[in-house]
């Protein structure tokens, strides 16, 4: 901080000493100056003191500045930062509103597509292997009934129509076996049904007795010859967990796609 050099105490000292040889006229005036001279001074002191005051208060002024100055820089970037925020919300507002203004249009296409899936999925099973026919045709009443509820969302109505279609896919790549009553010339006989993904379908009755296949072509049932009634048993077996995995032999015709 600067300072404001002020007469020297030293010289008015110097001066007070030699006014003691002085007449009395002479000391009253060096008397009358020298209270001058140290008034003069007290006034360059507060002057002083004045000033660094004031220069205290200028420095305290621009660090006060300087700070503002940075707060009105990171609010200029702020609020740089919410416009681009703020084009954005409204670019997804407009697409939204675009959206909307499809979704009668979306859902319009939807709904038949839907029918469709489930009207072919029902043909397909009529069509397939007769494994578990009751299940399945369950499966589809229940898609029947979820497409015409206006409670249930095309969303959820989509999600149901897919599980579906995968549960099919299932049967496809599985090896199954459950017991099942069947009729057999007119009696009620408990056989072990066994499906080959969708190779085949075969039962066996506990006693070997009874062994057939659903033939594809016919649409019937028909006897399996006895060698092939091992192999069925050896499957139901492995299916079951009561032996090791291994090879299976399924009594399959082949298979023609027109």
């Amino acid at each position: 901080m600067s300072r404001v050099l002020t007469p020297a105490r030293g010289a008015l000292a110097a001066a007070i000493i030699g006014s003691l040889t002085l007449p009395a006229l002479a000391q009253s005036q060096l008397g009358r100056a020298i209270n001058t001279g140290e008034q003069a001074t007290r006034r360059a002191e507060q002057v002083q003191n004045r000033i660094n005051q004031l220069d205290d208060e200028r420095s305290d002024m621009v660090s006060e500045f300087r700070t503002l100055l940075q707060r009105k820089q990171a609010a200029e970037l702020y609020v740089r930062q919410q416009e681009k925020v703020i084009e954005s919300q409204e670019r997804e507002e407009e697409s939204l509103i675009d959206q909307l203004g499809r979704v009668d249009e979306i859902t319009a296409q939807t709904v038949p597509m839907l029918r469709d899936m489930v009207s072919d999925l029902e043909n397909f099973v009529r069509a397939d292997l007769p494994f578990k026919i009751e299940d399945r045709m369950a499966r589809i009443e229940l898609l029947k009934t979820a497409m015409e509820s206006a409670d249930v969302p095309i969303v959820e109505q989509y999600r149901l129509i897919i599980e579906a279609y995968k549960t099919e896919m299932e049967y496809g790549r599985t090896v199954q076996t459950w017991p099942e009553d069947v009729i057999i010339d007119g009696e009620t006989v408990k056989v072990d049904m066994f499906l080959y993904g969708r190779v085949a379908l075969v039962y066996l009755s506990p006693d070997r007795r009874h062994g057939s296949r659903f033939d594809r072509e016919t649409g019937e049932w028909v006897d399996v010859d006895s060698a092939f009634k091992d192999e069925i048993a050896a499957a139901i077996r492995q299916a079951q967990g009561k032996s090791t995995p291994g090879v299976m032999y399924a009594p399959a015709t082949k298979l023609s796609v027109q």
